[in-house]
């Protein structure tokens, strides 16, 4: 009995030790600190609440990447969260455009016949607040998802290592969330969501362009859409051309102050704001509906990884003060980066405790 019971504490210690590896690197360089801060900042009305982050195994998770944070307004409401919907990116010398990784199988998606490649079952781990999936990608590549629930907010981790002999250019994570399961912020019709233009709160409708088109996308009993429909704000300064396209797809004719897009519910005094520091563009999608602002990778050297965050911010209150005072934050961290001197670097990332599923 004595030596069964040594054989298992052996187990145990060396379970341990392997669940406590470190990270392939330190943390992405976004200051993580500023964000938390600002989810519970007092214009932040939402009492404390940490979203309890799962996944689920059952037919029609099997094969997509799907987490899920729970909701502050419903014990039964949730929000899917597609971790990842897809990642962008290319080899040096690769003039191909395309995708290093899809999330789920898709046939459709072929490159001159070639199937890109998919993960047939995530292997999602329970980590201390949240989840970890590490997925071999070809060519030397291995790709690191983080979720994490912390008060009023989720974080989400995307980094990527570079094991090849050649850099890595123009990496970026679709991270699709979705409101569906959520009644309250369920509405479809894009101007649900809500973006910050000139200090001002701004809808797709907000710069003059037409959205009677979208009446002809609805199902026959007016509660969805037939199809995918895209609306796109690029993020910056200066003039814009807003136009729309035959996918369906919508370029808003004014640029945003910060990537970020808040899905909101009729009086705008509740919402789920989707954040991302490394972000070039808000984008929504009336269909489930999901709205992304996705976060892009620096360019990743041979036998290095690179790592950047999204935020799913919990929120009540005024949503237009509240949106501004995320852009003051985006203002400041865009200024530390191009002037790192000046910033504090990052800590090193604390292992991930690996927790029996």
């Amino acid at each position: 009995m004595l030596k069964l019971l040594i054989v298992l504490a052996f187990v145990t210690a060396l379970a341990a030790a392997a669940s406590a590896a470190p990270e392939p690197t330190t943390q992405p360089a976004e200051p993580h600190a500023q964000i938390a801060a600002l989810a519970k900042d007092p214009a932040n009305k939402l009492k404390a609440f940490t979203p309890k982050v799962t996944f689920r195994t059952g037919r029609g998770n099997r094969h997509v990447p799907m987490v899920y944070g729970s909701s502050p307004w419903g014990a039964k409401s949730s929000f899917p969260v597609e971790v990842p919907e897809c990642i962008h990116g290319r080899h040096d010398g690769d003039r191909r455009k395309g995708f290093l990784f899809w999330g789920r199988p898709l046939n459709v998606l072929k490159d001159r016949g070639v199937r890109y490649p998919s993960l047939e079952k995530p292997q999602w781990k329970r980590i201390t607040g949240g989840l970890s999936l590490d997925n071999p990608l070809a060519d030397g590549l291995t790709v690191h998802f983080r979720v994490i629930g912390h008060d009023r907010m989720m974080e989400i981790r995307f980094g990527i290592t570079n094991n090849s002999d050649k850099t890595i250019r123009n990496s970026w994570a679709q991270i699709c969330a979705k409101s569906d399961l959520e009644p309250v912020l369920a509405e479809k019709h894009p101007t649900s969501s809500h973006m910050l233009s000139g200090g001002e709160l701004i809808s797709w409708d907000s710069a003059g362009q037409d959205l009677a088109w979208l009446d002809d996308e609805l199902t026959a009993d007016g509660k969805g859409y037939k199809r995918s429909c895209f609306f796109i704000a690029q993020v910056g300064t200066g003039k814009i051309q807003g136009r729309r396209t035959q996918q369906p797809l919508l370029t808003l004719g004014r640029k945003v102050d910060v990537p970020a897009i808040a899905k909101a519910d009729k009086a705008k005094r509740r919402a789920v704001i989707v954040y991302s520091p490394s972000a070039t563009r808000a984008f929504y999608n009336v269909l489930q509906p999901c709205f992304h602002a996705d976060p892009y990778l620096a360019d990743i050297k041979p036998g290095t990884t690179e790592w950047a965050r999204t935020y799913l911010i919990y929120f009540e209150g005024d949503l237009a003060a509240y949106m501004k005072k995320l852009s003051a934050v985006h203002k400041k961290i865009v200024a530390a980066k191009k002037s790192p001197a000046k910033g504090k670097a990052s800590p090193p990332a604390k292992a991930d405790k690996a927790k029996k599923g």
